[in-house]
């Protein structure tokens, strides 16, 4: 007999349904760290506690991110429900033989000429946007104490990691809890704009400090923009991914500097918008066909 479940009509049921994943996600991300800072150190391994004193920013980092799979393997079932997805996807069978399937069927959405140019788009937007941000947060001097902190940990690994760990699993996870669940879950309820300002402020405040908050609101308005435009889940990701590598890649680089002025802020702000706007209006343009 199928099991049936009551209808949420009450703002608190919706608000609760659509916070579950982040709150799971949290406090088992959270665990899971703090299992690894305890059994890492305690490891029956010669000179085990100097390494992990000497390697500590780098710890961190990988901690992190096998404490992000940990948690989001917690929220698939959720994930699957959520996503559009094509093919044939049972979510009663295996949850991860299913997320395999999401990957090769679903991820990409519609194979059309028009859907990759808007999904190479949304790549040229993360770049953009992401640089753009980044000089205003230079020209602002906004700092602080957390921030820098974060920063020293994401940039004291070497490139191929951090390609690995900022590139591939940090927006593949967090795209999947914050657009994947909570933007489509709000947006059942109150619609893609509220949905859109909702998850942003929420993948926001995830971030833990002031700079960053600013920085992934911003970016999580265009990833939800760019997701409902799209309509496939490759189109935050790529996002994501890109503006992520870019600013890892880049950062470090001294002609980077020369750019830090006014100008080239309005300039990557410019350039934005007008991918934003070619996005919007390939979607207009498969729509009319």
């Amino acid at each position: 007999m199928a099991r049936i479940v009551q209808k949420r009509t009450k703002r608190t049921q919706k608000f609760a349904y659509i916070l579950k994943p982040f709150v799971v996600y949290m406090l088992v991300k959270t665990a899971v760290m703090l299992v690894l800072a305890i059994l890492i150190p305690s490891l029956p391994i010669a000179g085990i506690a100097a390494w992990v004193e000497h390697n500590a920013p780098q710890l961190s980092a990988v901690v992190n991110a096998a404490a992000s799979m940990a948690a989001a393997a917690f929220l698939l079932k959720d994930f699957l429900i959520e996503v559009s997805t094509t093919g044939e996807i049972d979510i009663d069978q295996n949850v991860f033989r299913q997320f395999a399937g999401f990957l090769r069927h679903g991820f990409w959405g519609e194979r059309k000429a028009g859907n990759a140019v808007s999904l190479i788009l949304c790549a040229l937007l993360g770049i953009t946007a992401s640089f753009a941000l980044n000089i205003l947060v230079e020209l602002t001097m906004l700092r602080s104490e957390k921030y820098e902190t974060v920063e020293a940990i994401q940039y004291s690994v070497p490139v191929w990691l951090g390609i690995l760990l900022y590139g591939i699993i940090s927006p593949m996870v967090e795209e999947m809890v914050f657009r994947g669940i909570i933007f489509n879950r709000t947006r059942k309820f109150f619609g893609v704009v509220k949905a859109a300002v909702f998850s942003a402020l929420l993948f926001g405040f995830f971030h833990g400090n002031l700079l960053q908050f600013l920085y992934g609101t911003a970016m999580g308005m265009l990833m939800a923009v760019c997701y409902e435009c799209c309509g496939c889940f490759a189109a935050p990701v790529l996002l994501h991914m890109s503006a992520n590598l870019f600013v890892f890649l880049m950062s470090t680089q001294p002609w980077t500097m020369l750019l830090i002025t006014p100008v080239w802020c309005v300039v990557f702000m410019a350039l934005s918008v007008a991918a934003m706007v070619l996005i919007i209006t390939a979607r207009e343009r498969l729509e009319n066909k």
